[in-house]
């Protein structure tokens, strides 16, 4: 289990770093007691805007996302009060787990593999597939693929993201930008 730490608008040094770390240890021992806990990792954003700072803590797990935002006026404010509401959250779901599972329900992974299953398409649904184009997935940066979007000016764009490495689509929405990170 890693932590991924992500920061705009400043530099962050080796001593918040840490400190991050060790305000989630309670965290990552709460997360290692789920079986699948190769797979889970932690992501944290942070974002300086004016005065404040805000730390965005998300993590996978369980099929759920879990998501906690803060703002404070210091960084290690803000860290505190996101790491004691991140904590919360995640033992609320592994109170909840340990309530509701049970061992013979499918998990969401196998429904939905069940109805991905691939099938023979009617004429009908042939008929609705107007055009197929294979595209290469390009390794850029999210103002690289902003620019290729505009100038393409198309609804949104599938990239992989130099900076992060994850699969990107960005979209437009509303005359703004939406990103959706996908995570493997």
């Amino acid at each position: 289990m890693e932590i991924k730490t992500f920061s705009k608008g400043i530099e962050l040094s080796d001593a918040v770093v840490s400190y991050l770390e060790e305000k989630l240890e309670k965290v990552k021992r709460v997360l290692s007691s789920f079986k699948d806990k190769a797979n889970i990792n932690i992501e944290a954003r942070f974002d300086k805007d004016g005065p404040y700072y805000t730390l965005l803590l998300k993590t996978h797990f369980n099929g759920k996302d879990i998501v906690v935002q803060e703002k404070a006026n210091d960084i290690y404010g803000v860290i505190d009060s996101a790491s004691d509401s991140f904590e919360k959250s995640v033992k609320k779901e592994r109170e909840y787990y340990k309530s509701h599972h049970k061992s013979n329900v499918k998990s969401a992974i196998e429904v939905i593999a069940e109805e991905l299953t691939p099938r023979d398409l009617s004429e009908e649904e042939e008929e609705k597939i107007d055009t197929v184009k294979r595209v290469f997935l390009a390794n850029i940066s999210l103002e690289e693929a902003l620019a290729q979007m505009d100038v393409m000016n198309h609804a949104f764009f599938v990239f992989r993201n130099v900076d992060t490495g994850e699969i990107n689509l960005l979209y437009r929405k509303n005359g703004k930008y939406g990103l959706i990170e996908f995570q493997d």
